[in-house]
């Protein structure tokens, strides 16, 4: 359900669809838990289901995102073969996400070359808007 509202899947294969979402771990987080730190490991990406998150650029602290929408992404770095995450996430009230390793997803998109176009497709378009979202923030 929560995958389908994640402008990321729009237009992919039902079947690939169900078989992501065999792959999820649903996740919960305390106000103050800290999902991911800037330099860990990028080797998941998350979808929100419900709460809050900001992310934070380290040393600096400086807050460049927040996110509350369900369906919205973050912990893009592991798809697109980043070593580790540039940003920390912090949760800012209880949250749940989808929990989605990097080496599951690129199998199953290696198997369908329409869905894995559309994937990166819908995640170039995502990054941009993020992109633009971080720019008026730090204006």
């Amino acid at each position: 359900m929560y995958i389908k509202q994640a402008d990321l899947f729009w237009g992919i294969s039902q079947n690939v669809i169900q078989s992501i979402t065999a792959k999820a771990v649903r996740q919960e987080f305390q106000a103050g838990d800290i999902i991911f730190k800037a330099g860990d490991p990028a080797d998941c990406f998350y979808v929100m289901i419900k709460g809050r998150v900001s992310l934070e650029l380290r040393p600096t602290q400086r807050k460049v995102y927040s996110s509350d929408r369900v369906g919205e992404i973050f912990g893009w770095s592991a798809l697109i073969g980043r070593k580790e995450y540039s940003a920390t996430v912090i949760c800012e009230q209880q949250t749940m996400v989808l929990k989605f390793h990097r080496k599951n997803l690129h199998h199953l998109l290696n198997q369908d070359v329409e869905s894995a176009m559309i994937f990166y497709k819908q995640l170039a378009c995502a990054l941009g808007n993020r992109l633009l979202t971080v720019y008026e923030l730090l204006e």
